[in-house]
């Protein structure tokens, strides 16, 4: 049974602990971040279902606030370095 998230704060950490999961797991020097593949980490690490436009507007205001490098792609997905994860500007 998955569970459902609504708290604002809580998505947010959800959201912020699978960046750092994908950022742990990749063996590249930079990560790739979409709103879908959030929800997959999150769907399949936690077994939690968010929406993904709600995911959307997290990750795109976060990469705004950070200036991540966008991608020019359908699906909005930004470029992020493993070695920023810790000094990304969530609020």
């Amino acid at each position: 049974m998955e569970k459902k998230v609504d708290d604002k704060e809580s998505l947010l950490s959800l959201i912020k602990e699978a960046i750092e999961l994908l950022c742990e797991k990749s063996i590249s020097e930079v990560v790739i971040l979409s709103s879908y593949k959030i929800s997959s980490v999150l769907s399949d690490n936690y077994g939690i279902d968010i929406r993904v436009d709600k995911i959307g507007r997290i990750l795109s205001n976060l990469a705004k606030r950070n200036e991540l490098k966008r991608l020019r792609t359908n699906i909005p997905k930004f470029k992020l370095r493993v070695s920023m994860v810790s000094s990304l500007s969530w609020s």
